[in-house]
């Protein structure tokens, strides 16, 4: 699949989120995790599950939080600025395919990661080529 990855500009959004840690090894293993301990406590109504990395590290354990957009309030929220993005379909087991693709343009078109990412989770569907994830960046000013 190719991927269009757009630059675009994004107000902050607010989310309701648990926090948590993660490694690159374990991660689906957490972020499943994660969301059973959100929805165990959640109460409020929510929009898509998301994903808010606002780091990263390959060698170490990174902050993340899973959750739901929100219209108000929440607890977290994601950056405003200008992030590349990407929409990426089908099976969560290669989202990383998504998040190459973002890197490679960062690379060719001279911009550069500030560190916070997200994950934007579409409605639930059994077919595994029909699930969206959209993916942010927040990019360098």
């Amino acid at each position: 699949m190719s991927y269009t990855v757009e630059l675009r500009q994004v107000p902050a959004c607010p989310i309701a989120v648990v926090r948590g840690y993660a490694t690159s090894a374990h991660l689906s293993t957490r972020i499943r995790a994660l969301f059973q301990e959100f929805y165990a406590g959640f109460q409020g109504k929510g929009g898509l599950n998301i994903v808010y990395y606002p780091t990263w590290d390959v060698a170490k354990p990174f902050e993340i939080e899973c959750g739901v957009q929100v219209e108000s309030g929440g607890n977290s929220s994601t950056p405003a600025g200008t992030v590349a993005t990407t929409a990426y379909l089908g099976p969560y087991s290669q989202l990383s395919l998504g998040h190459d693709a973002i890197h490679q343009w960062v690379r060719a078109n001279g911009h550069r990661i500030a560190g916070p990412s997200w994950e934007v989770y579409g409605h639930w569907t059994e077919d595994p080529a029909q699930l969206r994830t959209d993916i942010f960046y927040l990019l360098r000013r």
